[in-house]
Order: C-alpha cells, then structure tokens, then sequence
C-alpha cells in the first residue's frame, strides 16, 4: 500500500471539504443564483467523492481484495469487516451521489441539493475518519 498516497488523497478531500464550506451561502435562493461558482461546489464534491474512492481502492489493493468497481470495493471491504454498516451504507450513498454529479448532472436538484449539502460533507468525514483510523492501525 502507498501510505503516501492514501495521505495525499485525505489532504485533498479535506481542502475540498473546505473549500465547500467556505464557499456556501446561507440562503438555498443564493445557492441557486451562483451560477458557475455553484457547479465549483458540485464539482469540489464530485472531487473529494473520488479521492476517497480512489484512496479505498488502493486500501483493497493492499489487502489483496478483487473488485472491479466502487460499489464492489465498498461491499468487500463491507463483507472482510473492514469497514462497518453504518459507513457502508454512507459509501454506498456517495457512491450514488458520484453518478449523478458525472453522469446525470440535469437532474441535480439546487434546493434538495443545499439543503442536504451538510450531510454529503459528513459522510465525507466519516470516510476521513476512517482513511486516519486505518493508516493508523498500519504504523
């Protein structure tokens, strides 16, 4: 495993992080009206959502753990007890929320999407405990 990497991933999903929250407004009309500085925001998620998978990914690669996809390294590492349900199920969502952020960027919703932006950086902490508590374990 490159600690290094997982590392470098982990100070970029915590700058992303950041850099959302400093950039939110504090009405959902604001949210709506930042044009091109709100779709930075979707994108800072979208960024930080794939530094945490890439950084789980290479997690599974050093446990000699197969899986073709992130669902699939989020339900092995689920399955090896590696990661809990309750951050699964978390993973699962950003997952999810990933593919609509690339995929199907039209049907993002600003207001649902404002007033849920909170929880999608928590469920990015989360898995920011979780990358700390495993390089820990790994020193």
């Amino acid at each position: 495993m490159k600690k290094e990497d997982i590392k470098y991933k982990k100070k970029l999903i915590e700058e992303s992080i950041q850099k959302v929250r400093s950039s939110m407004p504090k009405t959902q009309e604001r949210f709506s009206k930042m044009g091109l500085a709100k779709d930075g925001i979707y994108k800072q998620i979208e960024f930080a959502i794939q530094n945490l998978l890439d950084a789980l990914n290479e997690i599974s690669s050093s446990l000699e753990i197969e899986a073709v996809s992130y669902r699939g390294i989020i339900e092995s590492l689920h399955k090896e007890k590696i990661i809990g349900d309750e951050l699964k199920e978390k993973l699962d969502f950003l997952v999810q929320l990933r593919e609509v952020l690339i995929y199907n960027y039209d049907l993002i919703n600003d207001e649902i999407a404002f007033r849920n932006m909170e929880e999608y950086l928590q469920f990015l902490e989360e898995g920011l405990k979780f990358l700390s508590s495993f390089l820990e374990g790994e020193e």
